[in-house]
């Protein structure tokens, strides 16, 4: 009797054995955002507080979910070509960029703290907002 039911269980687990368990691996892609702009040579101010030159960039694409979630990044260029990430050094003077809900601000002072002439030329600048899940 153990052996005719034995029979059948064996062909059973060959038969439920032999299933392929299959992962299905769904990517979603989230497209990053980016935003050019232009910074005229005289829309830089001065803050004679910390001697440095500022800019503010009306953002209106950073909202609260981006501001909570999302990475920004900033880049800028003198000829719209080759782009540079902020923050940067360059030739002594140091580019700072901080960003809240609505806006982004560029500074620029000496790398040694000093106060340094403004650009006296447009500045492209590319900004990315890097869409992020949050955790």
């Amino acid at each position: 009797m153990k052996s005719f039911l034995l029979l059948p269980l064996l062909l059973m687990g060959v038969l439920f054995s032999s299933c392929k368990k299959e992962t299905i691996v769904q990517q979603v892609v989230v497209p990053n955002r980016t935003i050019t702009t232009t910074i005229p040579a005289s829309a830089w101010k001065i803050d004679n507080t910390k001697h440095t030159y500022y800019v503010t960039i009306n953002m209106p694409e950073i909202d609260d979910r981006v501001y909570q979630t999302n990475g920004v990044l900033v880049y800028f260029s003198f000829d719209g070509k080759i782009y540079e990430a902020i923050p940067d050094v360059l030739d002594g003077t140091t580019l700072e960029v901080t960003h809240s809900v609505g806006s982004i601000s560029i500074d620029i002072q000496g790398a040694d703290g000093s106060q340094v002439n403004p650009p006296n030329e447009d500045i492209f600048v590319k900004i990315v907002l890097v869409e992020s899940d949050p955790a």
